[in-house]
């Protein structure tokens, strides 16, 4: 599995080759303050057809319960509310306006042809368009096409385009921007036709090089890992430059020791090719450095004049947590805010409940104005 890092890298210099840089206003957006962060809420997600989604549990008291931690427990001004189905983001939507909260409304249909992403798109677009209230309802024109809809990156799913990338050569990087570049301007023209309201787009941050001409705000899934503040500010500056505001969409680090520097490949300590399947050997359960990556990016953020951040994500149903088997915690694979709990372990249709990490209490602090940064200790064994 290619790494973020190598992803990243292998994509450095398209902007510059496929010129995609211009066109960037000087004055930046936003100033510092404190920002309280929000959260991505999975409704499900079909990753390939045939399979469940994401989320195979589903129902509307259990919805209105979660929505209800999310505002009253993490104090959550907004969140983004991610899926397939377009029953269910609506849903997801009309619960979270009814909690006083913003919504980003964001369809996603992987591997896909691009003309059903699209008509998926539209449909969405009109039910969001339906329940926007004023401002508090946005639309996000899906999530890192790069990697997610056919016909840009070589491979027939997302998996495999994963895989390409670290194969493609420097030459070919322009004519792939390209065609993002060209799926993002249909994608955009779709949504302004059904959707009245602001919208955004969910880009790889450092890769996507995006003309946020097309779009209201700027909007990124950022899993960059600096060891400074200082980096990360130099690394998010260009971003403000559009003079719009800018919203990381997702963001945010996994349970176990070393997961902050993995970053968006956190979820690759999964051997799926065991059945069961396994935690690979070496990593531990780490709930104090998932709580102190949270914390320490939304004071980051907000002291880069960033206007929103989504942490990614509230609960992961589909990565439950064994509290006496660490071969079985696949909640170490998650970036969860709360720990899922079957009734049985293995069954993805098994009744659940949810506890709350670290890293849940240390956001709802900080979402309390209690606490700039979780101050626990760097490492720890166990939960």
């Amino acid at each position: 599995m290619i790494t973020r890092k190598t992803f990243l890298k292998s994509v450095a210099g398209a902007v510059a080759v496929a010129g995609l840089g211009g066109g960037v206003a000087e004055a930046a957006a936003g100033g510092p303050h404190r920002l309280r962060g929000g959260v991505a809420y999975d409704t499900g997600v079909l990753h390939a057809a045939g399979e469940p989604l994401s989320r195979a549990r589903w129902s509307r008291r259990r919805l209105e319960q979660e929505i209800r931690v999310i505002a009253d427990g993490l104090h959550c001004p907004s969140i983004t509310a991610f899926g397939t189905e377009i029953g269910r983001l609506t849903e997801t939507t009309a619960a979270a306006l009814g909690r006083g909260m913003e919504v980003y409304v964001q369809p996603r249909l992987y591997d896909h042809p691009q003309d059903e992403v699209l008509e998926h798109m539209a449909e969405s677009a009109r039910q969001a368009e339906r329940q926007r209230d004023g401002a508090d309802v946005k639309f996000v024109a899906g999530c890192e096409h790069l990697l997610f809809t056919p016909g840009i990156v070589p491979g027939a799913t997302f998996q495999e385009r994963i895989a390409n990338i670290g194969e493609i050569p420097p030459g070919e990087w322009p004519k792939i921007m390209e065609r993002l570049s060209d799926f993002l301007a249909r994608a955009a023209d779709v949504v302004r036709r059904n959707f009245r309201g602001r919208i955004t787009y969910a880009a790889i941050g450092g890769a996507e090089q995006i003309d946020w001409n097309l779009f209201d705000i700027v909007g990124i899934d950022y899993y960059q890992y600096f060891a400074t503040d200082a980096e990360y500010t130099k690394d998010l500056a260009p971003y403000r430059r559009w003079n719009k505001p800018v919203v990381v969409l997702e963001f945010g680090a996994c349970t176990f020791t070393g997961a902050a520097q993995a970053g968006g490949m956190g979820w690759d300590i999964v051997d799926r090719d065991q059945e069961p399947p396994r935690i690979k050997p070496g990593h531990v359960r780490n709930e104090h450095e998932q709580a102190r990556h949270l914390t320490r990016l939304l004071r980051v953020f907000g002291a880069a004049g960033i206007q929103g951040a989504h942490a990614y994500t509230f609960i992961a149903p589909g990565l439950p947590h064994h509290p006496s088997r660490p071969e079985y915690d696949y909640d170490m694979a998650s970036y969860s805010l709360v720990k899922t709990l079957r009734e049985r372990h293995h069954d993805e249709e098994s009744p659940y409940r949810f506890e709350p990490k670290r890293s849940f209490t240390a956001m709802a602090r900080h979402n309390r104005g209690q606490a700039g940064i979780f101050t626990g200790p760097a490492s720890e064994t166990g939960q």
